[in-house]
């Protein structure tokens, strides 16, 4: 994958993150009519995905998440993981959990974009002296 598409694949992870946990903080989650009638005991879905998009950031849980997936991505250079923590931490972003989100999404945008390297590469390329030179 070339440095543009895997900046751009960051930056779709990122936009997708925001603008879900925008969508969730706006509509779900601040709204007056929506807390009184789910605080009154409705049961339907959006009660319920209310109430675990609220947990999410209850004592900064999606922030630590979108941390310590960053930092396995950033230790295994894995960018699958990247990815998840980029998008979490981009949520957390807007769903009040700055503080661990911000490192996690460098850390994880990080992995994303560096340069690829198969195993054994950086020792591959340097090529032994000749003693009898």
């Amino acid at each position: 994958m070339t440095a543009g598409r895997r900046w751009l694949a960051a930056a779709l992870i990122c936009a997708i993150g925001l603008a879900l946990a925008a969508a969730a903080r706006h509509w779900l989650i601040e709204p007056a009519a929506v807390s009184a009638r789910c605080d009154a005991g409705a049961a339907d879905l959006w009660c319920v995905i209310r109430a675990w998009t609220i947990q999410s950031f209850v004592h900064q849980r999606i922030g630590w998440f979108a941390l310590v997936a960053a930092c396995i991505a950033t230790v295994t250079a894995w960018r699958s993981v990247a990815g998840v923590a980029l998008f979490a931490a981009c949520a957390g972003l807007v769903l009040y959990t700055a503080a661990l989100c911000a490192p996690a999404a460098l850390l994880a945008l990080l992995v994303l974009v560096r340069e690829g390297h198969p195993a054994g590469a950086a020792s591959a390329s340097i090529k032994p002296q000749n003693a009898s030179a």
